[in-house]
């Protein structure tokens, strides 16, 4: 707006310069009242020239050359004429320096002040002064150098202002892009985060229909050959305590299998803490079932973390330690839960015997993998025959729902 502003005070400043002269030249004026007249006709017609070609086509100014050529000269050829009927209009003259920048474009302002210049002097007042020509050159000739510097330096001011608006829309644009994409990328993650979760469900539901297929069917499916076994040796008790011992142990184990597949659903220890207590309470448990001093180290700010991604950290440090108990024969055994910015990192590392990673294709790290692969994470493995293992699992640190960082 104020870019605007500015210009319709230019586009106005003609105006202004003919109406003073217009009130000068009446006030002041001893000629009969038929040739004021004429002057007055004459300083309305020019007003209604630049009112026209102007006011009315402010979209000419500066860009259209055609138009504001035929206007230049037409206000140039009336300001001589007015200022030969009298001296006050030598004001307008001099406003046709400044509108030559604000009329004509590029550099076709610097020939419109070169005619100007000209326009200085052939006024009949000039001519008819004391001297004659040649003494109102050097006048002229500066009145032309003056006006073109000073319309250089408003064109470059008006070119810096205009690389400045261009660059601070650019800016502005890009702003907007940003918040356009940083707003896209949030509802992105939602649906990457709500796919995971169905992804999930559906990778639980298979594996709890795998586990129950073959533990718990088969189970029952041994359970229930046993009994029809103690039926058809009903005469002999011992045959029957013995086809009732084996159904009870099968009973038993299948018992067991349904406790741990219901507990894979969400951990008991999480239910009622935080992860980083919930591992404190699993590693001094695990230390004193195995006999092996563990070590757990929290680095970072703890903060609480969505159900999935605690779920999936606890797990999988359950099932390291749960190798290291049954593989490593370790002496030592290190956990350590990293809370960074945008990732919380588990560590379990241990100086048992080692194997080959490239080797080994157990179900237990299977399991792992697929449990923090449905997250976006990494599971990465680490060891050689001797050497110790070292597991480490990473996975975005996606906060809980309505839930900041803890203090």
């Amino acid at each position: 707006m104020r870019v605007r502003d500015w210009d319709r005070a230019w586009h106005a400043v003609p105006l202004a310069v003919l109406a003073v002269a217009t009130v000068l030249a009446v006030a002041g004026s001893a000629a009969p009242p038929s040739a004021l007249a004429v002057t007055v006709a004459l300083a309305v017609a020019t007003a209604l020239w630049h009112g026209w070609m102007v006011m009315a086509h402010p979209h000419w100014p500066e860009r259209a050359l055609a138009p504001m050529a035929v206007y230049f000269a037409g206000l140039l050829a009336l300001s001589w004429v007015l200022s030969a009927r009298h001296p006050a209009y030598a004001l307008l003259v001099v406003a046709c320096f400044p509108m030559a920048f604000v009329a004509l474009p590029g550099r076709y302002a610097y020939l419109g002040v070169a005619a100007t210049g000209l326009l200085v002097l052939g006024d009949p007042f000039a001519l008819s002064a004391s001297g004659g020509l040649w003494p109102k050159v050097p006048a002229a000739l500066a009145s032309v150098v003056l006006a073109a510097f000073i319309g250089w330096i408003v064109r470059a001011m008006e070119a810096e202002v205009g690389r400045r608006r261009a660059a601070n829309q650019a800016l502005e644009e890009a702003n907007a892009r940003l918040a356009r994409l940083g707003e896209e990328n949030a509802a992105l993650q939602g649906e990457l985060l709500a796919a995971a979760r169905r992804t999930g469900v559906a990778g639980e539901r298979g594996r709890l229909a795998r586990e129950i297929h073959d533990t718990v069917a088969q189970g029952l499916a041994g359970i229930v050959t046993q009994l029809e076994a103690a039926e058809e040796v009903a005469s002999d008790p011992e045959a029957v305590r013995r086809r009732l011992a084996i159904a009870r142990g099968l009973a038993r184990e299948s018992l067991t299998e349904v406790r741990r597949s219901l507990d894979d659903l969400r951990p008991g220890p999480l239910a009622a803490s935080r992860l980083p207590d919930a591992l404190a309470a699993l590693v001094s448990g695990w230390g004193e079932t195995h006999g092996v001093p563990p070590t757990l180290t929290i680095t970072g700010t703890a903060r609480l973390l969505h159900p999935e991604v605690e779920v999936t950290l606890f797990r999988a440090v359950q099932e390291a330690l749960s190798n290291v108990a049954r593989h490593a024969r370790a002496r030592k055994t290190v956990v350590t839960l990293s809370y960074m910015e945008e990732l919380v990192v588990a560590d379990i590392r241990d100086d048992g015997v080692g194997f080959t990673p490239s080797e080994a294709d157990g179900f237990g790290l299977t399991a792992m993998r697929q449990r923090v692969g449905r997250l976006s994470g990494e599971v990465e493995v680490e060891s050689a025959p001797g050497r110790g293992t070292a597991v480490s699992v990473s996975v975005p640190a996606i906060p809980a729902a309505g839930e900041g960082e803890s203090p």
